[in-house]
């Protein structure tokens, strides 16, 4: 990404990370809204409704953790790729090992820049740049995936 995308980026993730327990919890209310089924692969939550999931506490740690993974990513946007790198294979991994598939994480990755476009009021020169940013990302994600279960 070049400066002035790492400039917007930045600039736009300073609302959501104003409340990031917040933000988190509509990510992922959204993400079982949109794709109820996921809901199912959080042993914890799955029967819990939407309702009572907004309310709960483990509910609202796992969503600060997304954003605190978003966070520690957009800080380093300014150094090395490889930070990225380490970062978003370490979650690959850790998904991984619960199962979780690729169709779940495009799921999440849309439902992210949904919230983002509309939390941030994104137009489309910054849609563009946070779909660059997740693209990114979730090419980590799928590689290290793919290499884990070539592994199997």
């Amino acid at each position: 990404m070049n400066s002035d995308e790492v400039y917007e980026i930045k600039r736009t993730w300073e609302i959501p990370a104003t409340t990031p327990t917040e933000s988190g919890v509509a990510i992922l209310i959204q993400f079982f809204t949109k794709y109820p089924s996921n809901l199912q692969k959080f042993s914890t939550f799955k029967d819990m409704t939407l309702d009572e999931l907004k309310d709960n506490p483990r509910f609202k740690a796992h969503a600060n953790r997304i954003m605190k993974v978003f966070d520690d990513s957009i800080q380093t946007l300014d150094g090395n790729c490889s930070n990225l790198e380490e970062i978003w294979t370490k979650i690959a991994q850790s998904h991984f090992n619960r199962q979780i598939e690729k169709q779940s994480f495009k799921e999440l990755k849309e439902v992210i820049l949904e919230v983002l476009v509309a939390a941030c009021n994104l137009n489309d020169k910054q849609t563009e740049i946070w779909q660059k940013l997740l693209d990114f990302i979730y090419d980590i994600i799928f590689k290290t995936i793919d290499q884990l279960a070539h592994d199997v």
